[in-house]
């Protein structure tokens, strides 16, 4: 977390003094990301609320037995459907990965999970059959299904070999 910090603190400074001497509108650029900063404060602390609740509200047992390492396939599967389902943005979204992840999920439930997010999500489907048509979406989701699949096994597959 400090290393990304301080690479972020970097590239901000770097883009800030680039800026001044360029176009003179760092204050502008300064403002804008404070604004959205602001905007943002509520959503993340109550995110993260949500992901330290999930932490001690998931049962071991359930963790153990659907979600850790042990569970394999299932697990995958079940990660896959999770992230097809959590119909959220990414500053809810990865506060609750990383609690669940925390509570002993297994790498290749977790990856799934992710994947499954970014690739299945259901909550774009509207505003993408609706712009791109009903076939298309749904090639789209039966081509992105075995790669979640897929992921979820491949990482399960490097966490075994790293024991």
């Amino acid at each position: 977390m400090i290393k990304s910090t301080v690479i972020l603190s970097l590239a901000a400074v770097l883009l800030v003094v680039i800026n001044a001497k360029t176009t003179g509108r760092h204050m502008e650029g300064i403002r804008t990301g404070l604004k959205q900063m602001i905007e943002l404060i509520p959503m993340l602390f109550w995110a993260f609320v949500l992901a330290g609740m999930l932490e001690v509200v998931i049962p071991e047992g359930f963790v153990s037995k659907w979600l850790a390492r042990e569970a394999g396939l299932k697990g995958i599967l079940l990660g896959t459907i999770a992230g097809m389902l959590s119909a959220m943005g990414p500053y809810a979204f990865f506060p609750i990965v990383s609690s669940i992840s925390a509570s002993g999920a297994g790498l290749g439930t977790v990856v799934s999970l992710v994947v499954g997010w970014c690739l299945l999500g259901l909550s774009r489907l509207p505003y993408e059959a609706g712009l791109l048509g009903m076939k298309f979406s749904l090639t789209r989701m039966a081509v992105s299904l075995p790669i979640c699949i897929i992921a979820g096994i491949a990482a399960h597959a490097v966490e075994l070999l790293m024991i």
